[in-house]
């Protein structure tokens, strides 16, 4: 059976349950934690087997001798990734089709203006019946990373507003749907309808709905106290951060919260913005001078992008403790090659997770990213999806090996 008929099978009968219950569709949409929890995929059981992606921007290109590794230890400019490799497929050679600075519409599409980027497809087709189709958060305002159609989405860049989307049950992107957020109430207005539910049905259908509204009531739990007494999706105890890192990291747990609470399928994360104009508090200085004054400060651009993989690994670090690697595919894309030349040939490219072969290193023979995502999607069966028909292709070629 294609996964679209086996997902959409589920689906119904497990709506039927809902239906029984006196549960009204109304109050589902209504909440998205409860439309979360309740429409997570049966796909999700299986491990190994990719249903969601989270799209990572990471600024500075590299050296590439600094960055592949010839044997199993990576080097200076990767080796923060060292404890995770046995995940990360490298890729050696790729380009993109638009490098340097100012093109940030490049990163996570081909350069359209009237297409959407990869984020924004799969939100629109695995993420077709979650609560929150896709979230693009980062650090530095820009508007031209994520499109959808002929509009750009802004980035979110502030975190208290990335937390109102997921849980008020928003379209991403920074738009809401005007949802209520989700109270304790969910569960205890259905308890009656539920109770009598129980005594009509077999014993997988019971274990079924205990399973869910338990999950749903210790949620709410922890979102109503702000601890976690044995659920697994509180929000962050505050979103006050001041500075890049502080920043980058909190947006990291938001995207692991997003992906963990069955909020949405599509995330994206941008660490800094091709301009580089951010500042790196933790190093002291902008991101773009160490870029071209390697001969004066020639230590300071492998720092810089030491320190960029250093958050990719942190947000490796989430994925891998909440478990979300058995069924996430992390995508990260560079904005160039050498930085001094703003080339677009070695382009650091990695792509780990659920259905990737890690520890290695992969030439992809100068394929952009166009022929990365159209492998991506495929292999997430976004042509299959609930939304199939909305599936973007790419390239007319993808890369074999991934």
């Amino acid at each position: 059976m294609r996964y679209k008929d086996c997902f959409d099978k589920e689906r119904r009968d497990f709506l039927k349950v809902v239906k029984h219950a006196g549960i009204s569709a109304g109050l589902i949409k209504a909440s998205s934690l409860l439309a979360g929890v309740m429409l997570a995929r049966t796909a999700e059981a299986q491990s190994g087997t990719p249903t969601k992606h989270c799209l990572v921007f990471s600024g500075g290109g590299c050296h590439p001798d600094k960055w592949f590794p010839s044997g199993s230890t990576l080097p200076v400019q990767s080796a923060q990734l060292q404890s995770h490799y046995s995940r990360i497929a490298l890729l050696r050679n790729a380009s993109l089709s638009g490098a340097g600075h100012g093109v940030m519409f490049h990163r996570f599409n081909n350069g359209s203006w009237s297409e959407d980027s990869f984020d924004v497809n799969l939100g629109r087709t695995i993420g077709a019946n979650y609560p929150v189709r896709y979230l693009n958060v980062g650090t530095t305002a820009e508007s031209a990373l994520s499109r959808e159609g002929f509009n750009g989405k802004p980035i979110i860049t502030s975190p208290q507003a990335a937390l109102d989307i997921l849980f008020s049950g928003g379209s991403g992107g920074g738009s809401s749907s005007g949802s209520t957020t989700p109270r304790k109430s969910v569960v205890d207005l259905h308890y009656t309808a539920i109770s009598s539910l129980r005594t009509k049905l077999g014993q997988h259908e019971k274990d079924k709905l205990d399973s869910h509204f338990t999950a749903i009531r210790e949620i709410e739990d922890a979102l109503d106290t702000g601890t976690n007494p044995g659920g697994s999706c509180p929000q962050p105890p505050s979103t006050a951060v001041t500075g890049f890192d502080a920043l980058s990291k909190l947006h990291t747990d938001i995207v692991a919260l997003a992906l963990e609470c069955n909020l949405t399928a599509s995330v994206s994360i941008a660490f800094g913005t091709d301009a580089h104009t951010h500042f790196l508090d933790v190093l002291g200085r902008e991101s773009h001078q160490s870029h071209h004054n390697q001969g004066n400060m020639p230590l300071a651009y492998t720092e810089d992008i030491a320190y960029m993989q250093g958050l990719t690994k942190n947000l490796f670090d989430k994925f891998n403790a909440k478990g979300l690697l058995s069924s996430t595919i992390v995508t990260q894309v560079s904005d160039m090659g050498d930085a001094d030349s703003h080339g677009n040939s070695n382009v650091p490219m990695l792509v780990a997770g659920a259905g990737i072969t890690g520890g290695r290193v992969i030439d992809i023979g100068g394929r952009t990213q166009s022929e990365l995502y159209q492998t991506l999607g495929l292999k997430l069966r976004a042509d299959q999806s609930p939304n199939g028909a909305a599936y973007r292709s790419w390239a007319t070629s993808t890369i074999s090996g991934l």
